[in-house]
């Protein structure tokens, strides 16, 4: 599977002639709502054949000691996937099978050079000169078809853990959307059963149903609660009340143990966020009490955590967070590692990939690897201009974003920093938007960083339940990852 970048002037159907796919395949890997509504620098995908061997045409002064080495093989295996009795007798014009390798066709176009072709692909240079007989590296020209050297040790998916977190409200949306992309998810994380100051939980009425959906589609459901209140959102002084008061904090615990017993749940996720920094150690007791009361009846105990690439044991969110001892204490840890985006602004992405890894190197530190989850945001900010505090940015579906900006005729751009697509548009009343969201090239970068860490999996924030992501995401997870399904 290829990524590619639509330029202007693209149909569907150019696109298709150009890779030598039809438009179905794309229609059908891509999920495009309006196939004949494509934005220049859309990010698609396009669906790879079956490649075939590697052949090699010997080119004079060729031996097999320099094959071997230019395609990191021994001359014993070249020599026997080609019946050749002699290594030494070779001629120019053999053409060999090179074992270990394959390849594929590449169409250059219009701006490719080879350094940016072997870069794509992660061969080198000489790889691709030497399997073309190309005099004139320099010299390639738009299209061109190319064979492209691919060694067939690429890595199998690594089985991985999900979690999503899903709404409690529009739940036909998430059954037609569970129909989809229930594949992909292991756990489903029902948001939200905000606690009261008594320690008692707020339980929606919507609950029976959403875990029948959620258990029908093999998803494991875990109840969300929070310290969340109707007038302030996040409670710092809610938390305290519960975390701070013995008698309270049991009857949490029961009442959560209850919950769980109740719908036949597999398990509790705590989102309390916006806590003071000072009750980090009356969070943790909390954590491990849970854990000491709900593990023993077989429910996992998981929560979110907000991002922090040190301890900052006085900052606000983060600081009441111990990484180290939450880890030992629960059985794994949604990393929320978005938002640096936020509706407050300034626009900028939402989950930038070098502060992701920056939270990444330090969660690895102080907790297992294979407890961690990390997040990634399925949803767009777009931002009015220009940016003040007053100007609050609105969320989007990402399926949406692509309406936006073929409606207002903008062109997506991509930060190579940050890894994340944006773009900026002017809206009939003449004020200017900046739009930050995700697309298969972000997503990829994160799939990276979660399979270079060897983390437990990756989890997804949406807030709503349909359209829940979008269609380029499922496929480009699976080129990385293959999901466990636990069962209900």
């Amino acid at each position: 599977m290829e990524i590619y970048v639509v330029q202007p002037g693209d149909t569907l159907v150019r696109i298709a002639q150009r890779f030598g796919v039809t438009v179905e395949a794309l229609q059908q890997l891509n999920q495009f709502p309006d196939p004949s509504r494509l934005v220049v620098g859309q990010a698609i995908l396009i669906p790879t054949n079956a490649r075939e061997a590697l052949r090699y045409t010997v080119a004079p002064g060729d031996t097999l000691y320099l094959l071997a080495q230019l395609f990191n093989t021994s001359i014993q295996a070249i020599a026997s996937a080609n019946n050749i009795a002699d290594p030494n007798r070779i001629q120019a014009g053999m053409v060999l099978v090179i074992p270990g390798w394959s390849q594929q066709a590449y169409t250059v176009r219009s701006g490719d050079t080879l350094y940016q072709i072997a870069a794509r692909y992660g061969v080198s240079v000489s790889q691709i000169v030497r399997v073309n007989r190309i005099s004139d590296p320099s010299l390639i020209y738009p299209g061109q078809v190319l064979s492209i050297p691919q060694p067939l040790t690429a890595p199998v998916p690594r089985l991985i853990e999900t979690f999503a977190y899903f709404q409690l409200l529009n739940l036909s949306g998430l059954e037609r959307s569970l129909t989809q992309i229930s594949a992909y998810i292991t756990y489903g994380g029902i948001f939200q059963y905000p606690v009261n100051p008594d320690g008692t939980i707020v339980i929606s009425p919507n609950t029976e149903r959403a875990v029948n959906i959620l258990k029908n589609f093999q998803i494991r459901p875990m109840p969300v609660i929070s310290n969340w209140s109707a007038n302030i959102g996040f409670d710092s002084d809610l938390a305290r009340t519960i975390l701070g008061n013995n008698t309270i904090r049991q009857n949490l615990i029961a009442n959560t143990l209850n919950l769980l017993q109740q719908y036949g749940m597999a398990g509790i996720n705590v989102d309390f966020e916006n806590m003071y920094p000072e009750d980090r150690a009356l969070f943790t007791n909390f954590i491990r009490e849970l854990a000491a009361a709900l593990n023993p009846q077989g429910y996992l105990v998981t929560l979110a955590v907000a991002p922090k690439y040190a301890d900052l044991p006085t900052a606000s969110w983060v600081g009441t967070f111990d990484y180290a001892a939450l880890g030992a204490a629960a059985n794994f840890i949604f990393l929320m590692t978005y938002e640096w985006g936020w509706v407050g602004g300034p626009p900028m992405a939402i989950a930038p990939i070098n502060q992701v890894r920056r939270v990444i190197q330090y969660a690895v530190s102080q907790i297992p690897p294979e407890k961690l989850i990390q997040g990634v945001p399925l949803y767009a900010y777009n931002w009015t201009l220009p940016d003040t505090p007053q100007n609050q940015a609105t969320t989007l579906t990402i399926p949406a974003v692509y309406d936006l900006a073929y409606n207002y005729g903008a062109a997506i751009n991509y930060d190579s920093v940050a890894q994340s697509p944006w773009f900026r548009y002017t809206d009939t009343a003449g004020v200017q938007h900046e739009v930050w969201f995700e697309d298969a090239r972000s997503v990829t970068a994160k799939y990276q960083l979660a399979r270079e860490f060897n983390l437990r999996g990756v989890g997804y924030w949406g807030y709503v339940n349909e359209p829940y992501g979008f269609p380029q995401n499922w496929p480009v997870l699976t080129e990385y990852f293959e999901v466990v399904k636990l069962g209900s």
